[in-house]
């Protein structure tokens, strides 16, 4: 796929959204990217210990009193070294219609060894904003998820809450 297939993520904003479901309150933890043409592409069911931890990068705030495996990276200088050396770019790139899920691609090359890593989207994001490498999303993943989008909006309409955590 080249370039031009792909939309770059500029920003990357951790949030949890609530809705109202069967008589109770139903929390997602997403990651929402926004795109170079300005645009957006959220991804929900994220891991609460990758969304602190990138809310934590984006903060510039100090390591927690109690870390998990994530906060933990992102203050090992040594691990960041590396991945910053090899990481060249992820990209979102693939869509799971069975399960739901996306999939990210990690592109890394050293010393001429290339290597495309699949991986979970969020995990892979976490990895290139601390290695400051650049995040991409197919453009047809977000053309489709603008249109799962207005469905979910649709359905549950204002009943959605999103904010901080």
């Amino acid at each position: 796929m080249s370039k031009a297939e792909h939309l770059r993520a500029v920003e990357v904003v951790p949030f949890m959204g609530a809705y109202e479901a069967y008589g109770r309150t139903a929390y997602v933890i997403g990651l929402r990217l926004l795109l170079e043409n300005g645009e957006t592409f959220t991804i929900y069911s994220v891991p609460y210990d990758v969304a602190e931890a990138i809310k934590i990068h984006n903060n510039g705030e100090p390591p927690p009193s109690r870390q998990s495996l994530f906060s933990l990276v992102l203050f090992h200088e040594e691990f960041k070294e590396k991945i910053t050396k090899s990481l060249r770019k992820v990209v979102i790139d693939e869509f799971d219609s069975e399960s739901n899920l996306y999939t990210a691609t990690a592109h890394f090359e050293d010393e001429g060894v290339r290597l495309n890593i699949k991986m979970i989207p969020s995990h892979a994001i976490y990895l290139a904003l601390i290695a400051q490498k650049p995040i991409y999303i197919s453009r047809d993943l977000v053309e489709m998820a603008k249109r799962e989008e207005e469905d979910i909006e649709e359905e549950y309409g204002d009943d959605f809450e999103e904010g901080d955590y």
